[in-house]
């Protein structure tokens, strides 16, 4: 708004500028040409002949002079000086120099022609005068008027007058310039003005809604005037209103959901030992009944099933139990080279490797011991479990200090030479309750991906089919675990 009336106001300004400055420089001509003409008119009307052309003029050049405040130069018709209004100027070279004989034709080819010049400090007009000579028709009253060429009239301006009109023009100018630039102060004054108490409700709003996302509150906006904001007011109080009671239904949903598909997982997990145990009490009980002579070796190959199928549904709910308390963590300072050293001596074997790329002895960061032995327990039982019937399995583990995006990590390395994960489980294998596996609820990936994101870290990887994968797991170095 404040551009555009600004430059509005620089367009006007600029047009009424060059329009005053015509006007003035019109007018001033105008005047001078009037001038010119009053002065060549009474010189033909009251000149008398003589053959002494300076005594004829002497004495009308000089009241004109006073007159008109013009100075005024008569030459001949070959144009030759022959006396001025000023006595000073019959000294001055450029005013007794013969006028040209390209001037004087031109003079003489048009009865209203007069030519403009300027020479030196002076400027003026060169015309024609003509002497009226009367004479009457015998036939007939009407004067026949014959006009002659009889002198060449000079009248001379004064350099000073072009001045003062360019003076007085820019005078002019400097005065509508101030105007306008007081115009341009005052609309933008306004203009901020009227800004101001039109963005005032927006800004409002906005400070209304910063407000309400930092106490996670959707509180209704007040608004007591009937305008285009209260329209605007009135229907966000409806939106949030209506986005509240969808949110709480979509909550509730998903809560119902969640619980669902927990107790499908949890009723399937429990069902695939069930079965076997179910036939292993009605075998035993069929033995006992048929007094058979192997029963004290069925009893104990039923006691081993029990035991196993038991083991089964402990690390069932082991697992749940897991999941469930995975958001509690009590961080310390881990020396993370050593407790990897730890957690890999757990599995005994040679697969699992440590390579050390660096001296990194020192380096300690902000864990749960036991969260981080599940991630690491994790994601090498899964490697080992992607081992190819044609190449022994082998994973090596790796710590590195890296830098993204301005920060400092730990990176743990764990790398494989597996069968490596497909295209149509790479979206999905961060997901609770997906597995690819014969056995298993699917929740361990899940459980590493939230504990990682616990402690402000994220993990990403790179597989290739009958290739390998490689997990890389980011813990910043200072910054704990989310609040």
């Amino acid at each position: 708004m404040i551009a555009l009336i600004s430059f509005a106001l620089l367009i006007v300004a600029i047009l009424n500028v060059i329009q005053i400055k015509n006007e003035t420089i019109a007018y001033n001509n105008d005047r001078l040409a009037r001038k010119d003409r009053a002065v060549a008119k009474t010189i033909e009307a009251i000149i008398i002949y003589e053959d002494n052309i300076k005594d004829s003029f002497l004495p009308i050049i000089h009241n004109l002079h006073h007159i008109h405040k013009l100075t005024i130069n008569i030459y001949d018709l070959n144009g030759k000086f022959i006396i001025s209004s000023d006595s000073l100027l019959g000294n001055k070279k450029v005013i007794t120099k013969n006028i040209p004989d390209s001037i004087i034709n031109s003079l003489t080819s048009s009865i209203s022609k007069k030519i403009e010049y300027e020479k030196g400090e002076f400027f003026g007009t060169y015309r024609m005068i003509y002497h009226n000579n009367k004479a009457y028709n015998l036939s007939s009253s009407i004067p026949i008027i014959n006009d002659y060429p009889f002198c060449i009239l000079d009248v001379v301006y004064d350099k000073s007058t072009k001045e003062d009109v360019l003076i007085k023009t820019k005078q002019q100018i400097e005065k509508f310039i101030k105007i306008y630039i007081l115009l341009i102060i005052v609309s933008i004054a306004f203009a901020y003005f009227l800004l101001k108490q039109i963005t005032s409700p927006l800004r409002s709003i906005a400070r209304h809604l910063a407000r309400a996302k930092s106490e996670k509150t959707n509180t209704p906006l007040r608004w007591t005037v009937k305008d285009e904001i209260g329209q605007l007011i009135e229907e966000y109080n409806n939106l949030m209103y209506e986005l509240e009671k969808r949110t709480q239904a979509l909550v509730k949903s998903e809560k119902e959901g969640a619980w669902k598909n927990m107790a499908k997982q949890i009723a399937h997990e429990i069902k695939n030992p069930l079965t076997p145990m179910r036939l292993s009490v009605q075998h035993i009980e069929r033995s006992l009944q048929i007094k058979d002579g192997n029963f004290d070796t069925k009893l104990n190959q039923f006691s081993q099933s029990m035991i196993n199928q038991i083991d089964t549904l402990a690390r069932i709910a082991n697992s749940f139990s897991d999941f469930a308390n995975v958001n509690k963590q009590k961080l310390e300072k881990v020396n993370i080279e050593k407790e990897l050293l730890n957690i890999i001596n757990l599995f005994n074997i040679n697969s699992v490797l440590y390579k050390k790329n660096k001296d990194l002895s020192g380096l300690e960061i902000d864990v749960d011991k036991s969260h981080l032995t599940r991630v690491i327990n994790n994601l090498v039982n899964n490697s080992l479990q992607a081992a190819r019937k044609q190449a022994a399995i082998r994973i090596i583990i790796q710590i590195d200090l890296v830098n993204k995006l301005n920060l400092e990590y730990c990176l743990i390395k764990i790398s494989d030479n597996g069968t490596g994960i497909s295209k149509s489980a790479q979206d999905k294998i961060f997901e609770p309750n997906f597995t690819t596996k014969n056995s298993g609820m699917g929740l361990g990936l899940a459980m590493v991906k939230k504990i990682i994101d616990d402690l402000n870290g994220f993990i990403e990887y790179q597989t290739q089919i009958n290739i390998g994968t490689q997990f890389y797991i980011y813990i910043p170095i200072k910054g704990g675990s989310k609040k």
